[in-house]
């Protein structure tokens, strides 16, 4: 029996926030595992990475590796880099185009010229060492003969003629790191064809995705006459950013609160209500719908954080990061994962190089 192993990354709990969680929950899941003394690999033996948006970044850190294990180590510093670009790209002039609604808040060139140096501006999917699959939301495409708008999953698995193994790098991270608002729209370094936004505005957390590309694949591997692909073969991680404790309570006045966009989008001390609300709705419901798909085959973990990581200072990142994941609530549940991970069949049968 053939295991696939599928890593799934969401994208930022806000939009154009960070990725330090997801590194930071992989990076203290080995630390378990070597306390532990099992030396096995934890990410060398995964057949699929996937990520949106934020998780995008993550899924190409690791798919262009050979040994993705050993380049965990450097995933925190790549994140640092990745977040100093955002606040780069905002200034004074263009924060008051944005309040007056001409702009977005963040100047994108300067993520898209950090990956065209740290990945290479050449870079297509079918360069890298992993498979790799990131959603994206193409603003005018083609179905059927329709201009639309829809949801695009650009991808590297399959065989040789599949087109986007020429796709640049550099073009799918921004198409699904750019979502709208704080990022302006990503159409390629070529500057031809659609536009893009963040792939988080249908598939924050991309999990299903995931699995309806590696069921995909299993489809193709196997006669149109065979039974539909064995989800007891199939393995899913599934990981957050962490998310804020978020609830609602509004003034009710003989049972309603009459809200306008004003409330919903423009409250000063909650800015995007209504979109962070649908981003953790949207998220939370592929996670029920997988839970019931794979059962036993899968886990997610999304631990509730206290403060965005991007608002802490460089040099006190690490130890930001290490304060969120060491509450009670998260270490329980990197037990739990721990317990998964060696229990599932996830961990390779043969040590890490």
């Amino acid at each position: 029996m053939t295991v696939r192993r599928i890593l799934a990354m969401d994208g930022s709990p806000v939009a154009g926030g960070e990725g330090y969680i997801t590194a930071g929950i992989l990076q203290s899941l080995r630390r378990m595992l070597d306390d532990a003394g099992d030396t096995r690999a934890l990410l060398n033996q995964v057949d699929l990475f996937v990520g949106s948006s934020a998780g995008a970044f993550n899924a190409a850190f690791f798919a262009r590796e050979e040994d993705p294990d050993a380049a965990l180590s450097r995933s925190i510093d790549f994140w640092s880099e990745v977040v100093a670009m955002n606040k780069k790209g905002v200034s004074p002039g263009r924060l008051m185009r944005t309040l007056a609604g001409s702009s977005s808040l963040v100047d994108s060139r300067y993520m898209r010229d950090f990956f065209c140096g740290y990945f290479g501006a050449t870079t297509t999917l079918g360069d890298l060492k992993k498979k790799l699959v990131i959603p994206a939301f193409q603003l005018d495409g083609q179905r059927r003969g329709l201009r639309i708008w829809r949801p695009k999953v650009f991808h590297n698995v399959g065989g040789p003629d599949e087109p986007d193994l020429n796709e640049l790098l550099v073009d799918v991270l921004m198409r699904s790191g750019s979502p709208p608002l704080v990022y302006p729209i990503y159409q390629g370094l070529r500057g031809q064809g659609s536009g893009y936004v963040d792939g988080g505005v249908y598939a924050n957390n991309p999990s299903l995705v995931g699995l309806a590309s590696a069921l995909r694949e299993m489809g193709r591997e196997e006669s149109m006459e065979s039974e539909p692909p064995d989800l007891s073969n199939i393995l899913l991680l599934s990981l957050g950013n962490g998310r804020m404790s978020k609830f609602l309570t509004a003034d009710f006045r003989e049972g309603t609160a009459n809200w306008g966009f004003a409330r919903w989008l423009l409250e000063v001390r909650d800015p995007l209500l209504l979109i962070k609300m649908l981003l953790d709705a949207g998220s939370d419901a592929i996670d029920y719908q997988c839970r019931m798909i794979l059962r036993k085959g899968y886990f997610r973990m999304n631990p509730v954080v206290e403060k965005a990581l991007h608002a802490y200072e460089r040099k006190h990142v690490e130890a930001g990061l290490q304060q969120e994941l060491t509450r009670a609530s998260c270490v329980d549940r990197l037990a739990q994962a721990h317990q998964w991970l060696v229990g599932s069949g996830w961990l390779s049968a043969t040590p890490r190089t």
